[in-house]
């Protein structure tokens, strides 16, 4: 998170400078104030002041997002709330909670796990099997008030889309990261030269991998089945076509669905080619894409200039 505030900080500070914005920061730095021409706008950590109140807050929910895209048929990822009975007990069927989990799980012997809230995949997880499902839950139920439980998507590619006002300004894919063997070198060996970001979900994944075991020459084995950059995945631009405009479409039905106008809106590509939303994410900070990207710097800063604007208008 500091990252990305440090992020932030530079190129807000830039683009108030060339558009002749005034910046103050309040609230020991938490709230960006910008003043023109007797305007005054707020952006608090990553969050801009262009979207409704309450359009953040689904967007910030999961299961919301979910039930607000399904409700107007915007193809989505299916979510099921599960609520913590330590701290949400009045929404615990009479059943408790583990009958309805136990059956989502028999649909493919698979389950994803996640926060309901939550960024940057931390707390996800792909369970195989009941004691896994169990673990997973529990942790995640020391911190959180409710849960989303997902069946697995098979995903070819999961997209990132910039969404302004009813239009998608960019588009990337997230390539996950992966090594691939020779033969001779080490799992290990072969890890340190993808200079992976430092980060604790980096930490977890490579956690899962035997990483004394030397792959066989070609043999490809993924860091993690996540897409996130923080992760170690790696954006790569999406040029404007038959492609970019699908996930255009499906981009600007998920933002009109739920009121949002500024936001990143992620869509998977199944590998049957289907298209769903993922998550809609009314933060929107991006220092990993500026950092990989060609011209990425500036690509982002044109992002939230047209953003920073519009706050304006």
């Amino acid at each position: 998170m500091e990252e990305e505030e440090r992020f932030l900080d530079i190129v807000i500070r830039q683009i108030c400078d060339e558009l002749g914005i005034k910046l103050e920061k309040l609230s020991y730095d938490w709230v960006l104030q910008l003043s023109k021409d007797g305007k005054i706008r707020h952006i608090t950590r990553n969050h801009f002041d262009n979207n409704p109140y309450s359009s953040c807050e689904i967007a910030n929910d999961k299961y919301a997002t979910y039930e607000v895209l399904k409700s107007q048929n915007v193809p989505v990822v299916e979510h099921k709330m599960v609520f913590n009975p330590g701290t949400r007990s009045k929404y615990i069927p009479e059943e408790g909670i583990w009958k309805e989990i136990e059956k989502e799980f028999s649909k493919q012997n698979l389950l994803v796990v996640k926060p309901n809230s939550g960024w940057e995949g931390k707390g996800v997880e792909l369970c195989h099997t009941k004691k896994e499902l169990e673990i997973a839950i529990q942790k995640l139920f020391q911190t959180e008030g409710a849960i989303s439980i997902c069946p697995y998507y098979e995903i070819k590619t999961e997209y990132r889309t910039f969404y302004l006002n009813g239009e998608v300004l960019l588009i990337y894919g997230k390539k996950k990261p992966f090594i691939m063997g020779n033969g001779k070198s080490t799992i290990q060996e072969l890890v340190k030269d993808l200079h992976l970001p430092d980060k604790k979900i980096v930490k977890d994944n490579l956690k899962n991998l035997e990483m004394e075991k030397i792959p066989d020459d070609g043999e490809k084995i993924e860091i993690s089945w996540k897409h996130n950059l923080s992760g170690g995945a790696k954006p790569e631009m999406l040029e404007k076509g038959e492609l970019y405009q699908e996930i255009k479409e499906l981009a600007i039905r998920a933002g009109k669905a739920v009121h949002i106008n500024f936001a990143t809106i992620d869509i998977i590509q199944t590998t049957q080619n289907e298209f769903y939303v993922l998550e809609i994410n009314a933060g929107v900070c991006a220092p990993i894409f500026a950092e990989k990207v060609e011209d990425g710097y500036e690509t982002i800063k044109e992002v939230y200039k047209k953003a920073i604007e519009d706050m304006f208008l």
